[in-house]
């Protein structure tokens, strides 16, 4: 009998759970898809892209008409009163759980992210997840783009960034927001984050066509940048990337002279620290294998593998000497003493690289294509 009535009590409560008591009508909502946030005049501003529900879904049979990207600003002492700003216009309740990036301006990344750290996450909506972006453009046009082809504003770079790492295997690695706090606090540890800015490069329609693109880096130490780099500055960081696929290098004799491109994967980086003549030492032995890509000069094996390591070495250093000259460890070489709890202080630590390509193939037929 006690069985009975057990099983009818659990019976009435999960009755009592079946429903869609909290359903929402999602047409009610505007959903923030990115967020950009700038500092000017001792004020925040919050910038979100909202998007039509029906511009981010993949539509069978629908054409390219692109759907109108509408750009929301408030403005408050603070990243919440900027935020609060923005939802007296709103109109409908705004929804900030889909927001995918994050595109911080180089003002506010000088003041520090940790300034509005607290405040942005706050809230129960926001996620560690987005990808996050520093820029010195006009947060209104950045969050502005549009795609190449399609109605789908998804199809930039802000929303899925490490599909066009897989492609490049540039020195930008894409960096979420967890990443970025994470690293940010890490008291010996250099946070890259990619700088975006605005290029006209394509046309559409006959027109010149405005699209992001990643055209640098941006050193954080504690949360604040201490200095950017170029694409052509930068170049070395992705051989210290054990997760770099596939490495473009242009290859140069000691003339200056184009003779090909070499493509590098397979990655292996070994760190030892050592203390050399009284200063710190970092030894980098870094192993890769590589394959000829293009071939203007007639060169032997022995030659090419000569060149291609030469050159990776020449990549590693000037990056590494660019970030010294401004007081950068770009490579976070005081982080790996720190890791091997030795004592650690403000200087860069030296750089000794020893590097070792295994050329693989040849890749003839690529030649020929």
């Amino acid at each position: 009998m006690k069985r009975v009535w057990k099983s009818a009590l659990i019976g009435c409560i999960l009755l009592s759970l079946c429903g869609c008591w909290d359903g929402k009508n999602i047409q009610y909502f505007n959903f923030v898809n990115m967020i950009g946030i700038d500092y000017m005049d001792g004020k925040y501003k919050v910038y979100a892209q909202i998007n039509d529900l029906a511009s981010m879904a993949k539509q069978e049979g629908a054409g390219n008409t692109q759907n109108p990207i509408v750009v929301g600003i408030g403005e408050g002492e603070s990243i919440g009163m900027a935020m609060f700003d923005l939802l007296k216009e709103s109109q409908m309740r705004m929804d900030w759980t889909q927001t995918k990036a994050f595109i911080i301006s180089d003002r506010l990344l000088a003041k520090g992210i940790f300034d509005i750290h607290d405040d942005l996450m706050r809230t129960r909506d926001q996620r560690y997840t987005p990808w996050v972006f520093a820029t010195d453009e006009d947060l209104r046009k950045i969050l502005s783009t549009k795609p190449i082809t399609g109605s789908s504003s998804i199809n930039t770079v802000y929303y899925q960034p490490n599909l066009l790492h897989r492609q490049m295997q540039s020195s930008f690695k894409p960096v979420n927001y967890q990443k970025l706090i994470r690293s940010s606090r890490e008291p010996h540890e250099t946070m890259l984050l990619d700088h975006l800015k605005l290029s006209e490069s394509w046309d559409k329609g006959g027109k010149p066509f405005t699209l992001p693109m990643v055209n640098g880096l941006v050193a954080l130490k504690n949360g604040k940048s201490k200095a950017r780099f170029s694409r052509k500055e930068s170049s070395g960081v992705k051989w210290l990337y054990e997760s770099t696929l596939r490495g473009i290098l242009p290859l140069k004799d000691e003339q200056g002279t184009y003779v090909g491109t070499a493509a590098l994967n397979n990655n292996k980086v070994k760190k030892i620290t050592a203390n050399k003549d009284g200063k710190r030492v970092v030894e980098l032995d870094i192993s890769m294998d590589g394959s000829i890509r293009e071939q203007k000069k007639p060169l032997g094996m022995d030659d090419l593998t000569k060149l291609i390591t030469k050159s990776v070495e020449k990549e590693i250093m000037q990056t590494y000497e660019i970030g010294k000259k401004r007081d950068v460890d770009i490579y976070s070489l005081n982080e790996i003493w720190y890791r091997k709890g030795l004592a650690v202080n403000d200087d860069i630590p030296e750089l000794e690289l020893h590097v070792k390509v295994n050329l693989v193939a040849t890749n003839t037929f690529d030649l020929r294509k």
